[in-house]
């Protein structure tokens, strides 16, 4: 695809081992930048600065001014090692060139309102990841045979930094409702029983509503909100938890070797999906307000203060495969080995777990209807006076 060259994307940088010039890549074993080899070791210590919270109003009103915008066709990158040209995404942060494989950090940030300033390094190297993608593909009840072999090629898994968003708020919420409290009485109705009309006494519940209204204070901090399209969101909503306390300061190093991407959610759309989740959390506690057995929430009125945001990278695993034409996505957190996935089911291993059932549900009815032929129960009732009932049960053998 051609493209424009107001549009050029130009390669930034790699990283040379100073021994033997080859590319260095980030090993999550070693916390560091390794030479494959040579072995040499580039230790990367991140300045000790704080993590730092943003304005959300302040960025939102400078993207709005200045008018920016995430759609942009494919960019043309050029190789600093082989000099080969090549077309990546925007998006593309961090990539390896497809003809010498050399790690590349392009300059895509530099195009974009706002740039990662912390992220959480690669924990878990490519072979626990598989490892831990082998033993749960291994897992999965009436998955497809054909799936089993997707974890032997390397290819399949891919190290990946995903954009994120935080949002800190403090919310003040109004709202009014009522408030349910259960109680029972008792009712008698009116019944026929064999033909005669009988009162009966029924237990009936009631509830006894009365109008409430509050206020209620949450504060929210690090709500994560993922920035790619990549990936499924039901996927990267899902990797959570993350040790957000282990954040480090922004280093392009930390990419080598690693694909990543710069964000495809923008700011203020973040903002709306993480509301949303303020938004179910706020009516659960509202709810806890109003108390009683029932709640009914008629007015609810948030109002957001202290609204902050910061802009990070969190490292996963991810992988891909096509069954029966259909795509199918699994993510591994880098950090802690949580692994999520969609998986296709085989319709004839379930069939036959079906069959099974039947056949086993069919073979135990047919042990007790035999047991009921060699010994039954008989019964013969006889009136015992006025005072009640005489009951004589006899077994045949």
């Amino acid at each position: 695809m051609q493209t424009d060259s107001s549009h050029l994307l130009f390669s930034k940088k790699s990283f040379p081992c100073q021994n033997c010039g080859a590319n260095l890549v980030f090993c999550a074993d070693e916390d560091a930048l390794v030479c494959n080899y040579c072995g040499s070791l580039n230790r990367i210590t991140p300045p000790p600065l704080p993590i730092k919270e943003h304005d959300l109003h302040s960025a939102l009103k400078k993207i709005k001014v200045k008018n920016w915008s995430l759609q942009h066709p494919l960019q043309e990158i050029k190789c600093p090692s082989c000099a080969a040209s090549f077309s990546v995404d925007f998006h593309t942060r961090s990539t390896t060139c497809p003809y010498c494989h050399t790690p590349i950090i392009t300059n895509v940030d530099s195009l974009l309102p706002i740039q990662p300033e912390s992220l959480l390094p690669f924990k878990i190297n490519r072979d626990e990841a598989k490892e831990i993608f082998k033993e749960w593909i291994g897992s999965l009840w009436f998955a497809p045979s054909s799936i089993k072999n997707i974890y032997d090629t390397d290819s399949t898994l891919e190290g990946v930094y995903l954009p994120y968003w935080t949002f800190d708020s403090l919310t003040i919420t109004r709202y009014n409702g009522m408030r349910g409290d259960v109680y029972h009485e008792r009712v008698t109705r009116r019944v026929f029983i064999d033909g005669r009309e009988e009162l009966v006494e029924d237990i009936v519940e009631r509830i006894e509503w009365t109008p409430v209204s509050g206020i209620v204070k949450l504060s929210f901090d690090d709500v994560l909100v993922g920035a790619s399209k990549s990936i499924p969101r039901k996927l990267i909503d899902s990797l959570a938890p993350w040790d957000l306390e282990n954040l480090v300061s922004f280093d392009e190093r930390y990419l080598s070797g690693f694909e990543s991407e710069g964000y495809e959610v923008a700011l203020d759309e973040g903002v709306d999906i993480a509301r949303e989740y303020m938004r179910y959390q706020i009516e659960h506690a509202v709810r806890a307000d109003i108390g009683g057995d029932r709640q009914q929430i008629n007015e609810m009125k948030v109002y957001h203060q202290n609204n902050t945001y910061k802009h990070i990278l969190l490292p996963i695993w991810s992988a891909d495969f096509k069954h029966n034409g259909k795509n199918y996505s699994f993510a591994i957190n880098a950090r802690t080995g949580k692994i999520v996935g969609e998986r296709p089911y085989s319709k004839i291993k379930i069939l036959f777990a079906i069959l099974l059932v039947i056949l086993l549900a069919a073979g135990l009815f047919y042990l007790y209807d035999q047991s009921q032929e060699a010994g039954g129960f008989s019964t013969n009732f006889d009136n015992f006076g006025e005072g009640g009932i005489h009951i004589e049960i006899r077994r045949s053998f």
